[in-house]
């Protein structure tokens, strides 16, 4: 139902449990809280750029493509889920995207 006029608007998460840590799960979930602070944050860290020519490990083995987003996310993917990179691979039409930031997954080309 739509929030009333002068209803103040407000959402509560709740933990139940005993001995919670509660420092520690307001840290956390500040840490994973999307703003344009935690968001460019993330950007700097990543290693690559849209544009780069990166090798991915594909179930076929490593394959060359280009960065072409980045923080790319799609439906299908588990809530909150966000990859880093989105990956055109070359010599076809066909976008892939990188689960994380790691030389296991994506490497500089």
């Amino acid at each position: 139902e739509p929030w009333g006029a002068q209803e103040k608007r407000e959402s509560k998460l709740v933990f139940i449990g005993r001995n919670l840590d509660h420092d520690e799960i307001r840290r956390e979930f500040l840490a994973c809280v999307q703003s344009e602070e935690t968001l460019a944050k993330k950007m700097k860290a990543l290693r690559f750029a849209v544009g780069d020519k990166v090798k991915c490990k594909t179930a076929d083995g490593w394959r060359v493509g280009t960065v072409a987003k980045l923080m790319y996310r799609e439906e299908g993917m588990s809530p909150g889920m966000v990859a880093p990179y989105q990956v055109k691979l070359t010599g076809s039409n066909e976008l892939i995207y990188a689960s994380h930031d790691t030389d296991e997954l994506i490497r500089r080309a």
